[in-house]
């Protein structure tokens, strides 16, 4: 089921980008690059720090070259060469994007029309998620936008979801549960032959729904709520509903 939330312009997800990468780069220059990121195991900081330094890498390219084959140069280790570039690489994506302009058309894995707006809204999520990661690993966790965090519950939920299950990633459950943000905005997650009404419904706050749908957090949480069949709840995360 869709949701009511109102996406947001790719030029605020490009200020988002910005605003995550000055954030993920803030954790690299102050933190124990060693430590583990317990979201994201069995990474240290800085194997998070190389995987979203070549992640923006590659999607750089798929906006300037239409194919998804971007490579990048090994990463460095030491911490001053590895924020360099780190920041090189946002940076670049940053500017590729603007100069781009979300109606440029290029590769991406998402729905039609494939544009460059595609990854204005990825990369915002990709690397705001991510930084939070950086956060969570330094002890000096942020928090987000709640325009934000729905549209990255939206596309969650709308997106990759259906993107796992058509390539085999994922199989949700025969049960249905509702995810309903404390700001409004709601969806349902279904599988095959699921009942038409909800067994259980996950009521949180915009930025707790999005961080439990990406495994950042369960559903013992202190922010989230679940109402009904627990069981099917744990079921459908179970599942793997992001990558």
């Amino acid at each position: 089921m869709p949701s009511t939330v109102d996406l947001l312009p790719p030029t605020v997800c490009l200020d988002h980008l910005d605003s995550a990468t000055a954030r993920f780069s803030t954790a690299l220059a102050g933190a124990d690059l060693a430590a583990p990121v317990p979201s994201c195991p069995p990474w240290s900081l800085r194997e998070l720090a190389h995987h979203l330094g070549g992640v923006h890498r590659w999607a750089r390219v798929a906006v300037l070259e239409g194919h998804p084959n971007g490579t990048s140069d090994d990463p460095p280790s030491s911490r001053a060469d590895l924020v360099a570039w780190f920041d090189e690489g946002s940076a670049a994506l940053i500017s590729t994007l603007r100069e781009a302009g979300p109606d440029a058309p290029c590769w991406s894995f998402g729905p039609k029309p494939r544009t460059a707006a595609f990854w204005f809204r990825r990369q915002a999520h990709e690397t705001a998620m991510h930084a939070h990661d950086a956060e969570v690993a330094s002890g000096t966790a942020g928090a987000l936008a709640s325009d934000f965090a729905l549209d990255g519950l939206d596309e969650a939920i709308a997106m990759f979801l259906p993107r796992q299950v058509r390539l085999g990633r994922c199989t949700v459950p025969d049960v249905r549960i509702a995810v309903a943000s404390a700001e409004g905005p709601s969806w349902e997650i279904a599988g095959d032959g699921a009942p038409e009404r909800p067994a259980a419904t996950v009521r949180g706050d915009a930025e707790a729904l999005l961080l439990l749908v990406w495994g950042r957090v369960g559903p013992d949480d202190a922010r989230v709520d679940v109402e009904g069949d627990r069981g099917a709840v744990d079921a459908v995360l179970a599942a793997g509903l992001t990558p």
